[in-house]
């Protein structure tokens, strides 16, 4: 009996011993480190009894898990005033310059030319005539030169070149005309006109085929308006003009002269200055006759 009260006894501290084992956790707690620190604290019990029995230990852990305090520092701030650097004035002021007065140098005029008279005759032949007054505007480079056609040129030609062909040659130091005349079963004209000139810078000949100054055969070709010629890079400026070919023998002078066509619209307007003055002489007569006739009558009834 005692023995096993014995035994419940021994039971039963057994069992405390059990209800006793407990394991404490301790909550974090805050700390200001950011460490992690751990203690372990170990508690150790030896029950003793009458009999041997085991050991029991009782272990009690505290962790504490790391608390990370924020600490806000004010933040700094650094003002860096700006450096303003005074440069000296390095402007100067620019001296009145002068300038010098435009000098204007007009261009040379033009020479004007003189007309000269000039013919073709073998024995009692004269067939070619000419009364001219001509202009040569030759470009070269970046200028303009002039060559003017002297009224003493010396004058060749022939009657004879062909059936249907004379010609006239004026010719001075610096140039050489040449001028032949073509007919056909109506009509004379000149054929071609070739002009060779001598620059102090330049020199050449130029030709022009066209047909020109065409007049039925026995008359003369006149225009007293200014008409131009062309070639390659020289024109030929005719002032006035009167020429014949194919002339008759016996005949002393022009034939019956046909005008250009410059000049025939020249000759339209006075037909029509003289029409418009007549007319104006009427207006003004008509309007005397009924002022007169008015002023006839308001003495009639003055006097009754």
């Amino acid at each position: 009996m005692k023995s096993f009260s014995s035994l419940i006894f021994l039971i039963v501290l057994i069992a405390s011993g059990f209800c006793d084992d407990t394991t404490t956790t301790v909550k974090p707690t805050e700390t200001t480190t950011t460490s992690v620190q751990t203690t372990t604290v170990t508690d150790t019990t030896t029950l003793s009894t009458t009999s041997q029995q085991p050991d029991t230990t009782t272990t009690v852990t505290t962790t504490t898990n790391p608390t990370t305090t924020s600490s806000t520092e004010p933040p700094t701030t650094t003002t860096v005033k700006p450096t303003t650097t005074t440069l000296p004035d390095t402007t100067t002021s620019p001296r009145p310059t002068t300038v010098p007065p435009v000098t204007t140098t007009k261009s040379p005029e033009p020479p004007v030319p003189v007309e000269g008279s000039w013919n073709v005759t073998e024995g009692n032949l004269t067939c070619i005539r000419a009364d001219l007054k001509v202009r040569f505007r030759i470009s070269v480079k970046d200028h303009v030169e002039y060559i003017v056609l002297s009224p003493n040129a010396t004058s060749n030609g022939n009657c004879k070149l062909s059936d249907t062909l004379q010609e006239l040659q004026l010719e001075e130091s610096d140039y050489k005309l040449s001028m032949i005349f073509e007919k056909d079963s109506n009509n004379v004209y000149l054929k071609n006109v070739t002009f060779s000139y001598t620059l102090p810078d330049n020199e050449g000949t130029v030709n022009n085929d066209t047909k020109l100054f065409t007049v039925k055969i026995g008359n003369s070709y006149m225009c007293d308006s200014t008409n131009d010629v062309n070639f390659k890079n020289v024109t030929m400026e005719v002032f006035r003009i009167h020429i014949q070919a194919f002339g008759n023998v016996g005949n002393k002078d022009f034939g019956t002269a046909e005008e250009c066509e410059a000049d025939n619209k020249v000759n339209d307007m006075v037909p029509i200055a003289v029409g418009i003055a007549l007319l104006v002489l009427v207006v003004v007569v008509l309007v005397a006759y009924f002022v007169g006739r008015r002023r006839s009558r308001q003495k009639g009834y003055q006097s009754v």
